[in-house]
C-alpha cells in the first residue's frame, strides 16, 4: 500500500506539540491571567479549526430564562440556528449563549490539582442546574468534560492517587462527574458506558466503533479487558474508564466532541422568543392600544 500524502496521527501529534510548546512558554509569565488564556484560547481555537461550521465554539455565559451562568472557558453550541450576543469586540469575544444551543461546555485548566479539579466540578454542576431549570427534553444530554495540560506535581488527589479516582461517586469528593476528562501529557478517561469503552478501544485499533462492537460477542471480552486493566485497583475506580494516551491524546479529545456535536439536535425553541422576554420589560411596554377596526391613521395623528 503507497504511503499516504498526509499522516493524520502525526498532524495531531505535531498540534499537540505546538500547543505543549505555548503552554511551556505562557509559563514564563508571572501573571495567571498571561498563562490561563492563552492555554484556554487555544484549545477554543483547536476545536473551532475542527469542527463543522455549524457548529461554534466560544468562551462565554449560558442563558437560561433571565439567569447567566459563571463563564465557561469554552462552549460548543448551534451555531447555525442559535443568535448569540457578544459581550466584547475582540477577536475571541465572550459570548451570551441560549441553553438550548449548547452542545457542551469544558473547563480547562493548566495544571490539574485538587482544588482546581472540584472548582471546575463545581462550576459544571452549576451547568446541569440550568439544564434542569430549563426542563428542556433531551434525546442527548449536553456533554461536560475538562481538558488539562498536565497534573499538578505531587498532588495526591486527597489521597486518591489520581483524578479519576477521585472522581468517583465513591469518593464523594466533587459536586458533578465530568463526562470526559484529558490531561495532554498523560491520559484521557471517559465516564463508563457501553460507548466509552468502544471509544477508548476504537481509539487504539484505528477502527470505529461500530466495528468494535461487531463480531462474536465483543462486549464481554472488552469488559473483562476493561476489569484486568484496573486489576491492581479498588473496585471503585470503575466509574471511569482510563486510558493513557499522551501521543494520542488530542484525537480522542476531537473525536470525543466531534461525536457529542454529532449527537446534538437542534431543540423546537423560538429563539425570538427568547428576547422578547428579555427585552421587553425594558421597553417598557406599549403605550396606547388600538382598538380593531380603528382608523389608524387617524389615531396616529392625534
Amino acid at each position: 500500500m503507497p504511503k499516504p500524502p498526509v499522516d493524520v496521527r502525526k498532524l495531531l501529534q505535531a498540534t499537540a506539540s505546538t500547543m505543549w510548546a505555548a503552554f511551556q512558554l505562557s509559563d514564563a509569565s508571572a501573571r495567571p491571567d498571561h498563562k490561563g488564556l492563552p492555554r484556554e484560547a487555544d484549545v477554543r481555537a483547536f476545536l473551532r479549526d475542527r469542527l463543522p461550521r455549524k457548529f461554534g465554539v466560544a468562551r462565554g455565559h449560558v442563558i437560561q430564562a433571565d439567569r447567566a451562568s459563571l463563564e465557561f472557558d469554552v462552549i460548543v453550541y448551534d451555531a447555525l440556528n442559535c443568535p448569540t450576543w457578544a459581550m466584547d469586540s475582540s477577536g475571541d469575544p465572550r459570548l451570551l449563549v441560549p441553553i438550548e444551543a449548547v452542545v457542551g461546555v469544558i473547563e480547562v485548566k493548566s495544571k490539574l490539582t485538587t482544588d482546581k479539579l472540584r472548582l471546575a466540578c463545581a462550576k459544571l454542576a452549576e451547568f446541569d442546574e440550568h439544564l434542569q431549570a430549563a426542563e428542556i427534553q433531551l434525546p442527548h444530554r449536553a456533554f461536560r468534560a475538562v481538558f488539562a495540560y498536565s497534573l499538578g506535581g505531587g498532588d495526591t488527589f486527597n489521597d486518591w492517587r489520581s483524578p479519576d479516582i477521585f472522581l468517583t461517586r465513591y469518593a464523594a469528593e466533587v459536586a458533578c462527574q465530568p463526562d470526559a476528562l484529558f490531561v495532554l501529557d498523560s491520559h484521557f478517561s471517559l465516564l463508563i458506558s457501553s460507548q466509552s469503552v468502544g471509544k477508548a478501544y476504537a481509539l487504539h485499533w484505528g477502527v470505529s466503533v461500530d466495528e468494535v462492537w461487531a463480531g462474536d460477542n465483543r462486549e464481554p471480552e472488552l469488559e473483562q479487558e476493561r476489569r484486568d486493566f484496573y486489576q491492581d485497583q479498588p473496585e471503585y475506580t470503575l466509574d471511569y474508564f482510563v486510558s493513557p494516551a499522551t501521543n494520542g491524546l488530542l484525537l480522542a479529545f476531537f473525536t470525543f466532541v466531534l461525536e457529542e456535536a454529532e449527537r446534538y439536535t437542534p431543540r423546537a425553541v423560538s429563539y425570538a422568543d427568547r428576547f422578547y422576554t428579555w427585552g421587553g420589560p425594558g421597553l417598557g411596554g406599549l403605550v396606547t392600544w388600538i382598538e380593531p377596526g380603528a382608523d389608524l391613521a387617524k389615531d396616529l395623528l392625534k
